[in-house]
């Protein structure tokens, strides 16, 4: 998969969760599993590539939490930036 279609495919992974009108007690486990498969992915590319794949993802994520006003949204986003921090790959 290429990195403009992961960044498309997660994102919006991420947007179904955090607008969700009906937050899953679980949203957390979740996310931390969309995560993780993010994480699968993203071994498929460069180390380049999936490190700003991953910060643009966190940028997009984080201004979006910034403009939005519902609380469940913002915690998602916020959480979705900080796990995929953690997943971050290393510079070369």
């Amino acid at each position: 998969m290429r990195s403009r279609e992961m960044y498309g495919r997660y994102r919006r992974l991420v947007e179904e969760l955090s607008t969700n009108k009906l937050p899953s007690v679980d949203w957390f486990e979740e996310l931390k599993a969309v995560v993780l498969r993010f994480d699968l992915d993203a071994n498929n590319l460069d180390r380049s590539s999936a490190r700003f794949l991953c910060d643009e993802l966190c940028e997009q994520f984080e201004q979006e939490a910034v403009q939005t006003d519902d609380g469940h949204r913002r915690k998602v986003l916020m959480a979705a930036t900080k796990l995929l921090e953690l997943h971050r790959p290393a510079a070369d």
